[in-house]
């Protein structure tokens, strides 16, 4: 995965925070696979790269919760179910 520039500042990415997420969105017949990554830039804001089928984007994020709870909602459980 390729570290784009941050889309709040357009600063190159300093570092990575944390290792790339993977998974995959539905539509009705299909699965399409997709990997994401969180970057910060050298004025410390906090942006994931998305790449999916060949197209590549960019999202602000206030922080790594931030990011965290919009992946998992506001209500997650803390382990997965049934285990």
């Amino acid at each position: 995965m390729r570290a784009e520039p941050c889309p709040v500042c357009g600063e190159q990415a300093v570092n990575t925070v944390g290792p790339v997420y993977s998974g995959a969105t539905r539509t009705l017949w299909r699965r399409r696979p997709f990997e994401e990554q969180l970057f910060r830039c050298p004025e410390g804001h906090v942006y994931s790269v998305r790449s999916e089928g060949g197209r590549t984007s960019s999202e602000p994020y206030e922080s790594v919760s931030d990011w965290l709870s919009r992946k998992t909602g506001t209500d997650a459980p803390e382990r997965p179910p049934g285990l």
